[in-house]
């Protein structure tokens, strides 16, 4: 392909290539798309210019750029990866390799969180990869928010998006709730009127199996870190709740009396086995399971 082309004739390229590429997937996507993001993002103008604009010739610098990110999205490299950019609850993320990309259906927890935070709520989110769900709920409510993180580059990213989205977001580096496991101090001192505690956790729930029949975008590009959590997919969420059965035991031998509200994302395959598993850990809870836009029972509250 050589330089001088126009935008219509390059999209129609791209999008010829893509569509040969999405052959092999198992999940289809939109290679039309995919080829009119990827020039916006080249050109750093709106889908809406490509289509006013497509008699204007490309300069061949970008087009061998566009070529180069056709190549690597004809690769099943996600299309965030190559923009480094995902937009989640109105927003545009910060994204990498190094963290998971956030999905719309993630969006139920967000909201179902929000309709439980009041005046007294502390908010912490668990396993925040990008920030995401933090973030949003910080931006959202104004409460004090926390997330917690295991990665340190992960945990970059999300101090990142937090200064970049002006989010009073405070990420601490930790497996699930041991930062405030190990550091009872810390939660009191920073909001020494908590009250109500709401947690959000979209941690790894895919098991070995589901992960081995991922999409080559997700299982080729995504950290397997962020996605496989056990032989069930249920390990990282048992030992959270045993954490917080020890945490909220802890604060009532004290004389603290602090409710909890626990949203998590699960799998659709788990609406059963998920809220039998937080029945053991918390058996006086109420506990719901919520639907995404797509009417798949994907989050789990519970209240205590």
């Amino acid at each position: 392909m050589d330089g001088g082309m126009t935008i219509f004739d390059i999209l129609t390229w791209a999008g010829d290539v893509l569509k040969a590429a999405d052959a092999t997937r198992t999940v289809q996507q939109n290679p039309r798309l995919d080829a009119q993001v990827l020039l916006s993002y080249v050109l750093q103008v709106n889908s809406a210019y490509l289509f006013t604009h497509g008699d204007e010739p490309i300069a061949p610098n970008v087009t061998e750029t566009y070529q180069r990110l056709i190549a690597r999205r004809a690769r099943h490299e996600p299309v965030a990866y190559l923009t480094q950019t995902k937009a989640f609850f109105g927003r545009d993320f910060f994204v990498n390799s190094h963290v998971l990309i956030p999905r719309p259906d993630t969006e139920v927890l967000v909201e179902a969180a929000l309709g439980v935070i009041d005046s007294q709520s502390t908010i912490i989110d668990i396993g925040t990869g990008s920030g995401a769900i933090a973030i949003s709920l910080a931006c959202e409510t104004h409460r004090p928010t926390f997330a917690i993180e295991i990665d340190r580059d992960a945990k970059a990213i999300a101090e990142h998006n937090a200064r970049v989205l002006d989010a009073n977001v405070t990420v601490l580096e930790g497996s699930l709730f041991t930062p405030f496991i190990n550091q009872n101090r810390t939660i009191n001192d920073l909001t020494p009127s908590l009250t109500h505690l709401v947690i959000t956790a979209n941690l790894p729930y895919l098991t070995p199996w589901q992960w081995n029949d991922l999409d080559p975008d997700v299982k080729n590009y995504e950290p397997k870190l962020a996605l496989v959590g056990g032989a069930d997919g249920l390990a990282l969420y048992d030992e959270l709740c045993t954490q917080l059965r020890t945490y909220l035991h802890e604060a009532s031998r004290k004389g603290k009396r602090i409710t909890m509200d626990l949203f998590i994302e699960i799998d659709v395959t788990q609406r059963h086995t998920a809220p039998s598993l937080l029945r053991t850990h918390f058996p006086e809870a109420i506990i719901n399971v919520i639907a995404d836009m797509n009417h798949r029972e994907r989050v789990v509250h519970l209240k205590v």
